[in-house]
């Protein structure tokens, strides 16, 4: 448990820098290497089960370089970029794919930021990390992004025109994962100078709430790994309407499985309340389910037939509240507050809000387009999605809290009050 007060170590300010004798600039080619290598290790990703298709199905009349080109499209989309494919626009990321992709970007920007920290020292650590690292890595990055985008032109899919731009989502994440570690001695001094502007519980409550984030995306998980066992066997039966050979079975199964972080926040959202939906027009809720005509997809045969539920279904609320007591209990055990009950109850309802615009961000990505008319739109509402998890998961952290300081009143009023002693003191 952490006392809440401020930390006695000194940080080097960045603004220390006058006596530093290594220069930013010297981290910049190692720096640029990283970050085309990063881009090439998630490009592999996409382009050899692209290959691996291509050879498995002789009878297509396509070249290899159209199974290079589609990879290289579906690249972008999981960076979170549109792709358009003959007048079709797709703007659905797929989540599982986009978070792979940051692993492997996060993996060698640690391995770049923990070869630099040791090359330059702690003392010039924060200025070269500011200067050369990370600028460095997001325009290796960025050059391997353009020379990806060559590779679609002329393809059947290509993305937008600010693609390359818009794909240093993943560098940046990484850089993020690695770098923005406020509680941290050996992150940057810059980093643990911005959050030493607010309150002294920040860098611990920041922690807390990326970990309800991830706690929320667990649920999600689960809901989905449940229903697909109890729906399997309606999986099966649309999955035996392809009658495609292996090769071909293996990437329909793997472009699904790219879509499970995507259904964990459709999950999420039904549990939150307002649900989603798979086309304009369907809903899947606690109050109904009417999914309507779907795609012929067959992870989507788990989805609910047409009903309408009863309203004790509405229970399923309680599963974010749980996450949001979870979380109040996390802040309690990370920090102490010596009877400040604004500062409990703030850093309670931050550490919460944290985990909920997480989950939130990363529902917005994976909602878009996967064609035109009905599924024009696939995924939960935002704004209602946002509200309702923000209300169960910062209530159930505040109930929580509350219990907590409830609990604390009665045992200072049970606890037994002093004698006075002989002159009535």
């Amino acid at each position: 448990m952490r006392p809440l007060a401020p930390p006695s170590t000194p940080t080097t300010s960045t603004t220390s820098s006058a006596t530093a004798t290594t220069s930013a600039a010297s981290a910049m080619p190692a720096a640029l290497r990283a970050g085309l290598l990063a881009a090439v290790g998630t490009w592999t990703v996409v382009v050899l089960p692209a290959l691996v298709g291509w050879l498995a199905a002789p009878e297509t009349s396509v070249g290899w370089f159209s199974a290079v080109s589609v990879a290289s499209a579906v690249w972008f989309l999981g960076h979170g970029q549109s792709v358009g494919a003959g007048g079709v626009a797709i703007s659905l990321t797929p989540l599982l794919l986009l978070l792979v992709f940051v692993l492997v970007a996060y993996r060698w920007a640690r391995r770049l930021a923990a070869t630099e920290r040791l090359r330059v020292g702690a003392a010039d650590w924060s200025r070269v990390a500011q200067w050369g690292v990370v600028p460095g890595f997001v325009t290796g990055y960025g050059l391997a992004s353009a020379a990806f985008a060559l590779f679609t032109l002329g393809g059947p899919a290509t993305p937008g025109v600010a693609a390359v731009l818009g794909s240093l989502l993943v560098p940046l994440a990484a850089l993020g994962f690695v770098m923005v570690r406020p509680d941290d001695e050996t992150a940057p001094a810059f980093v643990r100078s911005w959050f030493r502007r607010g309150p002294t519980w920040l860098p611990s409550v920041w922690r807390v709430g990326w970990r309800g984030a991830g706690l929320l995306l667990g649920v999600g998980i689960v809901v989905v790994a449940l229903r697909l066992v109890l729906s399997w066997s309606a999986v099966a039966d649309v999955q035996d309407q392809y009658g495609a050979n292996v090769g071909a079975l293996v990437i329909i199964g793997l472009g699904q499985l790219a879509l499970l972080g995507n259904a964990a926040t459709w999950a999420l959202s039904f549990l939150a309340g307002p649900g989603f939906q798979i086309a304009l027009g369907s809903t899947i809720a606690p109050a109904a389910a009417q999914p309507g005509l779907l795609p012929l997809v067959p992870v989507l045969g788990a989805l609910p037939q047409a009903t309408d539920y009863p309203a004790t279904l509405y229970a399923v609320v309680l599963l974010p509240v749980a996450a949001g007591v979870w979380l109040g209990h996390r802040v309690d055990a990370e920090l102490e507050f010596f009877g400040n009950v604004r500062s409990r109850v703030s850093a309670t309802a931050v550490a919460a809000l944290i985990a909920v615009a997480v989950v939130v961000g990363l529902t917005a990505l994976g909602n878009g387009a996967v064609g035109v008319d009905r599924l024009s739109a696939v995924g939960p509402h935002l704004g209602p999605f946002a509200a309702a998890l923000a209300a169960e998961v910062v209530g159930g952290a505040l109930l929580w809290a509350g219990a907590v300081l409830l609990a604390e009143r009665v045992r200072e009023r049970r606890a037994p009050q002093p004698e006075p002693d002989a002159d009535g003191a």
